[in-house]
């Protein structure tokens, strides 16, 4: 199927990879039942750059349908893309396709129920889509775009993140700020990412974050070394720990052990630590060194 050509009438697709087979399903039967639907492994030319793609198409597009699943509420991807969209007013479509909490910010909308009948889920999405695709095209949660963060608070806060989490702060912060609607804000968000207490309290002081506005952090007990995540043997974590060190840092050690908890398989691992590499080229050479391994 040829890619969609992207404009203002398109449907993005927000999905965690682990639902790809579906995701990719419910949109090629959009797509052919005439609902104009972006999706990044459709439509992203291999010259381009993966994440400014990403901003790009969601800033552009109509609405989003976003696949909900334990997975992708999961994941800080698609968290991401789903604030960035609700924060500019773009309509939003969520679809279950397993049973699961929905995101605070999608409690009040909508959800097509696809966990029982793909076939009337694919209907009522089309019926839904071809309705939001007249002129009258927000919803209940739509709100005023977000003011952009200045620029030279981005890289201060990018700066003083980097000193306590090495490389990988400069994609937390290019994530963080999408979401953002102010500088404590952002580093409010920033701060979910410090495990140490004391490291943490700092930062939010860099931030000038007032105590009542800072994140209550629950600690989360470290799992024995001798009982690694369900589906994660101890091999495999400390193997891709290794790895991510040379792309990320002394970081790696806490992204593996939060990531492993969340998926069901080495693959879905490896796929989800690769989100978090932010050169496309260090990206693909470190899924290659993972899948040899």
């Amino acid at each position: 199927m040829a890619s969609e050509e992207l404009n203002s009438d398109c449907f993005f697709l927000s999905y965690s990879r682990s639902d790809e087979r579906i995701a990719l399903k419910l949109a090629k039967d959009l797509r052919a039942s005439g609902v104009a639907m972006w999706v990044d492994q459709l439509d992203i030319r291999p010259s381009e750059h993966w994440d400014r793609a990403i901003e790009r198409a969601v800033s552009s597009c109509r609405g989003l349908v976003v696949i909900i699943s334990p997975r992708s509420v999961a994941s800080d991807n698609v968290a991401d893309e789903i604030s960035f969209a609700i924060d500019s007013g773009k309509s939003v479509l969520p679809v279950m396709i397993e049973r699961c909490s929905l995101p605070l910010r999608l409690t009040r909308m909508q959800v097509v129920d696809a966990t029982g009948n793909y076939d009337r889920a694919l209907k009522q999405c089309l019926d839904e889509l071809m309705r939001r695709s007249g002129p009258a095209n927000t919803n209940a949660e739509a709100q005023p775009p977000r003011p952009r963060l200045d620029s030279g608070e981005i890289a201060k806060a990018t700066q003083q993140l980097s000193a306590i989490l090495g490389p990988i702060a400069g994609r937390l912060v290019e994530k963080a700020a999408l979401r953002a609607g102010s500088t404590s804000e952002l580093y409010g968000i920033l701060a979910t990412h410090i495990d140490n207490q004391a490291e943490r309290s700092k930062f939010l002081k860099l931030g000038s974050v007032p105590v009542a506005a800072q994140p209550q952090v629950r600690a989360v007990p470290a799992a024995p070394e001798t009982a690694p995540a369900a589906a994660m043997d101890a091999a495999e974590i400390e193997t891709m720990t290794r790895l991510m060190t040379n792309y990320v840092g002394p970081i790696a050690t806490i992204l593996v052990k939060r990531e492993s908890r969340s998926v069901e398989n080495p693959h879905q691992l490896r796929e989800q630590l690769a989100s978090h590499i932010p050169d496309e080229r260090q990206r693909a050479q470190f899924l290659r060194d993972a899948q040899s391994r």
